[in-house]
């Protein structure tokens, strides 16, 4: 039973796709106008901490590659608003010949109101992006290197959705033309005069 098992998740980790995530446009526009938010790192399964990987690990370097691309981080126990939590899970089973097949998931929960009745709310996973990937126990710690991955799918999803945004912020505005610079000569030096 283990052999088939562990051709199943070889299958999985090598044919499979590597990353599936939500891009689509309603899903990416969720992801705008925040930069502040929390990280909640799933416990991990036991074996995999045996094997020399542990949760806090994960935390600090899912919250340090946040803090890099600029995101600031709330104490799990803080209260803020707009409510944004960046959660991880990390599932394995010890496929008994040496190795795991590990699930990864990234998602952005986030408060949500019915469309249908604006006085309900709740919290919602509005994206998401997973991975699975087979590891050898004396690698286990590339995990977290996949983990980072994933980190920085999210980020780059959150630039782009953020991006027009930016791009607001710099852009002249409508109907508004630059001054034509053309180049005149004095002296032998290539001087630029504005009219």
């Amino acid at each position: 039973m283990k052999k088939y098992f562990y051709i199943l998740a070889v299958f999985l980790a090598f044919i499979a796709p590597g990353n599936t995530f939500s891009q689509t446009d309603s899903t990416l526009k969720t992801l705008k106008g925040f930069d502040t938010l929390k990280v909640e790192i799933e416990p991990l399964a036991s074996d995999l901490e045996k094997a020399g990987i542990t949760k806090e690990q994960i935390q600090t370097d899912v919250e340090t590659k946040l803090r890099g691309a600029g995101f600031k981080i709330k104490n799990p126990r803080e209260t803020f608003t707009p409510y944004v939590m960046l959660h991880i899970s990390v599932n394995s089973i010890d496929n008994g010949v040496g190795g795991f097949a590990v699930s990864i998931t990234s998602s952005i929960n986030q408060f949500v109101v019915l469309d249908r009745d604006k006085s309900i709310s709740s919290i919602a996973n509005t994206w998401e992006s997973r991975s699975i990937v087979s590891v050898i126990k004396q690698k286990v710690q590339a995990i977290r290197n996949f983990v980072n991955l994933q980190v920085g799918i999210f980020i780059n999803a959150h630039l782009k959705a953020n991006a027009s945004t930016q791009k607001q912020s710099t852009n002249l505005s409508p109907g508004y033309t630059p001054p034509l610079s053309v180049p005149i000569t004095k002296k032998g030096r290539g001087k630029y005069k504005t009219i």
